[in-house]
C-alpha cells in the first residue's frame, strides 16, 4: 500500500510539473517601438523584424516582415517564405492564404507549408469534416484535405457537409442533397434544407434523416 501511495504520489507531482513547465514555456510575441519579436522563457527567439503578427493557432501563427506574410512555429523557425499578401490562422491543420495583392486568388496550405492546391479560387471556407468549400467566380464547390475538387463548383452557395453521404446543396434557389461521389440522394427539388436536414416543400416541413 506504502509503495502504490508513494507512486500515485510521484505521479501527481510529476503531472504538476509537466502542466507548469508547459504553461510556462509558452512563446509569445513582445514589442519595442512598432515591431515584434518572439521570446520564450524570456529568451529572444528572432529579432524584433515583425511589423504585425497573430496568436499561435495550432502551433503556428501568421507574421509580416515588410509587405509580405509568412508562417512561425513556437520556436520562431519559419514555416513558409514570405511570400503571402492575405493569410489566416491554421485551423484543423491548414491555412487558406493568396499571393495576390489585389485580392482574391486563395489557396490552401498545410501544417508543413505545402500548397496542397492552386492558389486560384474566389474564395475558400476553413475544412470541417475532411472538406473545405471553395468559390470559382460565383459558384461553390469541395475540395478534400489532399487539394483535390471532389465536387466541381457549380452551386449557389457553399455546400454544408453532414458526412461524406450528405452533402447539402443549393442551386437556382433550390435545395438537395448528394453524395461526395456526387451521386444524388435528394434531388434539388426543396425550398430549403438546414444544416439540421430539415427540409421545407412549399406549406411541408419533412425531416430528411441526415443526423
Amino acid at each position: 500500500m506504502k509503495v502504490n501511495w508513494y507512486k500515485r504520489f510521484c505521479l501527481y507531482l510529476l503531472t504538476l510539473l509537466a502542466f507548469s513547465s508547459a504553461g510556462f514555456s509558452q512563446s509569445q510575441f513582445k514589442r519595442a517601438g512598432d515591431f515584434y519579436a518572439l521570446e520564450r522563457h524570456g529568451d529572444l527567439l528572432t529579432g524584433y523584424v515583425f511589423s504585425e503578427v497573430s496568436s499561435f493557432s495550432d502551433g503556428k501563427a501568421w507574421v509580416n516582415k515588410g509587405e509580405l506574410y509568412g508562417y512561425i512555429d513556437t520556436l520562431g523557425r519559419p514555416i513558409t517564405l514570405f511570400h503571402f499578401a492575405d493569410v489566416s490562422a491554421f485551423q484543423n491543420g491548414y491555412a487558406i492564404v493568396s499571393k495576390d495583392t489585389l485580392g482574391g486568388n486563395f489557396g490552401v496550405i498545410n501544417h508543413t507549408g505545402y500548397e496542397i492546391c492552386k492558389l486560384t479560387y474566389t474564395r475558400i471556407k476553413h475544412f470541417s469534416k475532411g472538406f473545405a468549400p471553395i468559390q470559382h467566380d460565383t459558384v461553390w464547390g469541395l475540395l478534400d484535405t489532399l487539394g483535390r475538387e471532389v465536387i466541381t463548383p457549380e452551386f449557389d452557395v457553399p455546400p454544408i457537409v453532414i458526412s461524406a453521404n450528405f452533402i447539402i446543396v443549393s442551386k437556382k434557389g433550390r435545395w438537395g442533397v448528394i453524395k461526395i461521389s456526387g451521386e444524388v440522394v435528394y434531388d434539388l427539388e426543396f425550398d430549403l434544407i438546414t444544416k439540421d436536414g430539415v427540409a421545407f416543400k412549399q406549406n411541408e416541413k419533412l425531416y430528411l434523416g441526415l443526423l
